[in-house]
């Protein structure tokens, strides 16, 4: 219970102090810019990798600030057989940021840290476990039971429908408000505020048109839920308050839903449609870019919507989902050889 107390105690002073130490004695304004530098999530994670090696360093009785680079090396190697080589980069990436933070040269960058972070890959290093792709015929079987008129069909469906046309990532289609819809004859505009690619926040902006399929089509769902819900500002996708003794009953709320919530939609819709895979909410999005690489869109058009920054991350989506496309054995079943 003491430890445990007092890694909650370093991990609410590091978070509060991180990456304010070179503004020390500058003005509330430079501090507030310092902590935008970086994102709300990375701050936090950071905060609590700090905490992490600050108190692997009271118990080690060594210094954590600065720190020297066998002290991080052994305490990198400590988390070999624990966590998974990426969590343990970012250990590492949050004890360099403080020591540059705090105007120290970073000790990451020393040799014996980068080889035992070099070994701990190469000995617990597994490719990325690739979810699957909801395609544009798995979403039409699970929106086919949301046909029952009620709120949460309805908000459910212009969720899923929004998700996917838009090739959103959970933090973007949580994020969306109403002001960020601009309506057009042939469609809507969404103004993505703000993204994984777009930490500055100059915004981006992504056209969804109008589908011949009513079924399909992400516009009409998404009026059909703003209207029935009376929502004219705030947060487009929003949870539900449950009151006693009506448990039919739904009224939206004014939260917003959280990332979570959308790959709990998504399972629910997949469950009730009897639709078996390994999903979550990044499902959406790899399904847009799966549909579009199998019917032959370019992948300029692709990146257009998916705002892949690396084409070679982008890429690697399409050749997973045309992998069957060129495979040259169907090329040796099916053609004679021409040598004699």
């Amino acid at each position: 219970m003491e430890e445990e107390g007092l890694k909650s105690k370093l991990a609410a002073q590091s978070e509060a102090d991180f990456s304010l130490s070179t503004f020390a004695h500058d003005s509330e304004q430079a501090k507030h810019y310092g902590r935008a530098a970086r994102a709300p999530r990375t701050r936090h994670e950071y905060a609590r990798d700090w905490a992490d090696f600050e108190r692997y360093c009271i118990n080690a009785h060594q210094c954590a600030c600065p720190a020297e680079p066998t002290t991080v090396a052994a305490y990198l190697a400590s988390l070999g057989d624990r966590l998974t080589p990426s969590t343990i980069r970012r250990r590492a990436a949050a004890i360099s940021s403080r020591h540059r933070d705090a105007g120290f040269t970073s000790p990451t960058a020393h040799q014996a840290v980068e080889l035992i972070l070099a070994g701990i890959a190469r000995t617990h290093g597994r490719a990325p476990r690739r979810k699957a792709a909801l395609t544009i015929e798995l979403l039409r079987e699970a929106l086919e039971p949301m046909n029952d008129g009620s709120l949460r069909s309805l908000r459910d469906r212009a969720l899923l429908l929004i998700g996917f046309a838009a090739a959103l990532r959970r933090s973007e289609i949580v994020a969306l408000n109403v002001a960020d819809i601009e309506y057009a004859d042939r469609g809507i505009t969404l103004h993505i505020r703000h993204s994984k690619t777009d930490q500055e926040q100059h915004g981006e902006m992504i056209a969804i048109p109008i589908a011949g399929d009513e079924a399909l089509c992400p516009v009409q769902a998404l009026s059909a839920w703003l209207e029935a819900a009376q929502i004219t500002e705030g947060p487009v996708f929003r949870s539900f308050a449950l009151p006693r003794g009506r448990a039919r009953s739904e009224i939206v709320q004014a939260k917003r839903l959280t990332g979570q919530d959308v790959a709990r939609t998504l399972q629910r819709a997949l469950d009730t449609a009897g639709i078996s895979g390994d999903f979550s909410g990044h499902s959406l999005r790899a399904g847009f870019i799966t549909s579009a690489a199998v019917r032959g869109v370019s992948e300029a058009s692709i990146q257009r919507v998916s705002r892949h920054r690396s084409t070679a991350v982008l890429r690697g989506y399409v050749r997973h989902a045309t992998r069957f496309d060129d495979a040259p054995f169907a090329d040796i079943l099916q053609k004679r050889s021409v040598r004699r």
